[in-house]
């Protein structure tokens, strides 16, 4: 729907609305409509910032060109929005992958659902695996198993707790477990990646 002035019962330019992001604004209100800018952002905040002193001079005298202005606005705003949300290059976006990789490091002792992962970058569970793969070049499950290995050598490497206490602290069920696990990441099973790569004496 194009942009568009609205007058409700009034004759001034200066009591007009105006459409903001699905709702309209009145001409006083957008007086207090501020972008800030950030240093990925910059250069939308200048051009949002622009659009809106267009906006608020033009409702001064000129009806159509604030309606043009307000156009070009919500343009700028929809482009960015969709760029924000929509996953890059038929993966996820770069803010979804940082928002997966912390919430899988910060649960690992515990059950990570593929549900949950989908919903904290607010996606459908299939069309979250299919873009995970794409970014991750492994399915989530297999992502999960790799990170909790990745931690159970951390944990080899810089502690003496034993394979069964590791693999409690890896999320993993027990020592059985682990050893399925590693082999199936590694090639090799925990004991024997520990004497290889073990630091002391």
């Amino acid at each position: 729907m194009s942009a568009q002035l609205q007058f409700h019962g009034v004759t001034s330019p200066s009591q007009a609305t105006i459409p903001y992001q699905g709702a309209f604004v009145e001409h006083a209100s957008i007086e207090r409509i501020a972008v800030r800018p950030s240093r990925a952002g910059d250069l939308l905040a200048v051009e949002v910032d622009r659009l809106l002193e267009d906006v608020r001079a033009a409702l001064n005298y000129d009806l159509d060109i604030a309606t043009e202005a307000a156009g070009r606005l919500k343009a700028v705003l929809a482009s960015q929005l969709n760029q924000v949300s929509r996953p890059a290059r038929g993966g996820l976006a770069p803010w979804q992958k940082r928002k997966i990789q912390a919430y899988v490091e910060n649960r690992l002792e515990g059950s990570i659902l593929v549900g949950d992962l989908a919903k904290i970058v607010s996606l459908s569970i299939s069309y979250f695996s299919r873009c995970f793969k794409y970014s991750f070049d492994a399915s989530p499950h297999a992502y999960i198993v790799r990170t909790r290995i990745e931690r159970a050598q951390t944990l080899m490497m810089t502690t003496r707790e034993s394979l069964s206490q590791i693999a409690l602290a890896c999320g993993l069920l027990d020592q059985a477990h682990l050893c399925k696990c590693f082999r199936q990441v590694t090639g090799t099973t925990p004991g024997a990646w520990r004497r290889t790569h073990a630091t002391g004496p």
